[in-house]
């Protein structure tokens, strides 16, 4: 399952992601490492879940246009990715990068018991 979204990059220009019912443990590298902001830097709205197996998540907060993130399902998820670039310690902090969230207007996160940070 992993390798399947890993070759199934989305042009830049969408503005809806919705992954669901996906086995793998780890989502596609074009979403990790802060790098979802610019590969899909139009994105509008994104759903994950359920990923039953799933135990990281992406950072989402650097993506200029999100206005709606769902988060459901995911049993397994213990950590959602950290921005490095916003990391306290590199000497300028999270106003560096600007606003965490411009534009979200809806957050919903639904069963993540294992979250921890």
């Amino acid at each position: 399952h992993e390798e399947v979204l890993e070759g199934l990059q989305p042009h830049a220009d969408l503005s809806e992601l919705a992954i669901g019912g996906y086995k793998g443990k780890a989502l596609p590298k074009w979403m990790m490492k802060n790098q979802l902001h610019c590969s899909l830097p139009n994105l509008v709205k994104i759903e994950v879940g359920p990923a039953k197996y799933c135990t990281h998540l992406c950072y989402f907060g650097r993506l200029p246009h999100l206005e709606f993130l769902r988060l459901q399902y995911l049993d397994s998820v213990e950590y959602i990715e950290e921005d490095e670039d916003a990391a306290p310690g590199n000497g300028e902090g999270i106003s560096a990068v600007g606003p965490l969230f411009p534009s979200l207007r809806e957050l919903s996160l639904e069963y993540i018991p294992k979250l921890k940070g």
